[in-house]
């Protein structure tokens, strides 16, 4: 049972880095120039 919790714990917070990251990337790569949505 204990396996069982480690890894939904290590899933969630594999899942927020990579929201995080994504979220970082997106903000950096739109903020220079225009944001994307508005090109479109």
């Amino acid at each position: 049972m204990q396996w069982l919790f480690t890894g939904l714990l290590i899933a969630s917070c594999g899942g927020i880095v990579a929201f995080t990251a994504y979220l970082l990337r997106r903000l950096f790569t739109t903020a220079p120039g225009s944001p994307e949505e508005s090109q479109s």
